[in-house]
């Protein structure tokens, strides 16, 4: 059966997989940002585009364009990948299209969102999750229990981990000003090997899961090349907090496995994540995404990598390590994931839409990762 799918955040690579796969599946596929996305316009074959006010800054005009959008086109499946699925899932609230989002209600995202409610939440199905503590005033580095060094401070709101403090000094804490209407959380540091995954839920079934570990990446930014692993803990976690919340959405977690196996989940976002391209753009996870039907886990060992990263952040940090050995044989047996069609258009305008954000970090003072969310982030603020 054709769908009328639409599919939010243009701009993220996993929207343009996501696309892809919903191609694959037969559905009538279109795209929505409200950054411009040239890597989404120059995929081949084309997909129908369309430009949406930026819900942070203009929240009613997002709400009303993207209310006509969907009536004009008869759209079937709202499907979010980025931070606007907050600002969606508020707009679909108040104007009645919540039953076609693919995403949970409001108020449980917020509760995903938090490094602090999401703590609790974990904490209270049994899992085992490190300390951590919501900080809403200034931070007394000599009041702590244990060393610095057995710390890590963050937002409660934030994302990237452009803003978290691993084992800070006295000197950054003194720097950091929780206030309650913008407080920090203290987590107790595990020490191990990082690993995320990327889960897809309908009413509390998890129908789509990836586990993956960051294979190259820059400082801690968001891996640019990733691998496939097997980690039945993790899905084991991800299938409860699905079936103790019943929810439809994206479901994706930051992990820590100590030197026991064990996995601690150190935070959550309810939004689409690398993981999903491990799924190379099938039809299958399509369907699991939009239909429900489950779908197949990646093979461990597959790597999968963003090419224009591999050559503008890859090869520098080879060099400097001395791994450009390490390098050419990941990228030899990797593939691409932004350039699937063989289009160096694809690649280039992938290229544009970076350095249109850098060019953003630069007049607005922010990093380069801030400035790509700065128009759809939420940090817990009421929505007017």
């Amino acid at each position: 059966m054709t769908r009328t799918v639409l599919i939010t955040g243009a701009r993220a690579p996993v929207a343009q997989d996501l696309a892809r796969a919903c191609r694959a599946a037969g559905h009538d596929v279109h795209l929505a940002d409200s950054a411009p996305s040239y890597a989404a316009r120059a995929l081949r074959p084309a997909f129908p585009m369309h430009r949406l006010p930026p819900p942070r800054q203009a929240f009613p005009a997002f709400r009303k364009n993207l209310r006509e959008l969907i009536d004009r086109i008869g759209v079937s499946h709202v499907i979010p990948t980025c931070e606007e699925v907050f600002w969606l899932a508020e707009a679909a609230a108040r104007d009645g299209y919540a039953d076609r989002l693919f995403s949970p209600d409001f108020a449980l995202l917020g509760e995903l969102h938090s490094k602090w409610a999401f703590m609790c939440l974990a904490a209270g199905l049994g899992i085992v999750v490190p300390e951590t503590k919501r900080i809403d005033r200034r931070i007394e580095a000599d009041a702590l229990r244990f060393p610095l060094s057995g710390w890590v401070l963050k937002p409660e709101y934030s994302r990237f981990a452009t803003h978290a403090r691993v084992g800070p000094t006295a000197q950054q804490i003194s720097r950091i000003h929780p206030t309650p209407a913008c407080p920090w959380v203290m987590q107790r540091r595990i020490r191990g090997d990082e690993l995320c995954s990327w889960a897809a839920l309908h009413r509390g079934q998890m129908t789509a899961f990836a586990a993956y570990s960051p294979r190259w990446r820059q400082g801690s930014a968001a891996a640019f090349q990733i691998e496939a692993v097997a980690a039945p803990a993790v899905r084991e976690i991800s299938a409860r907090i699905g079936a103790a919340t019943g929810m439809t959405g994206h479901l994706s977690l930051d992990l820590i496995v100590d030197a026991d196996g064990v996995p601690h989940p150190i935070e959550c976002n309810p939004r689409a994540v690398s993981g999903l391209h491990l799924f190379d753009a099938s039809a299958d996870m399509a369907r699991a995404v939009v239909e429900g039907t489950p779908c197949a886990e990646p093979k461990p060992g597959l790597l999968r990598h963003m090419g224009p990263a591999m050559a503008l952040l890859g090869v520098p940090a080879a060099l400097a390590s001395g791994r450009i050995g390490g390098l050419r044989a990941d990228w030899r047996n990797s593939c691409d994931v932004i350039d699937r069609e063989g289009h160096m258009l694809t690649t280039l305008a992938c290229i544009a839409d970076a350095m249109g954000f850098a060019a953003r970090a630069l007049r607005s003072s922010r990093s380069p990762a801030g400035a790509t969310t700065a128009d759809i982030e939420w940090d817990g603020e009421p929505i007017p």
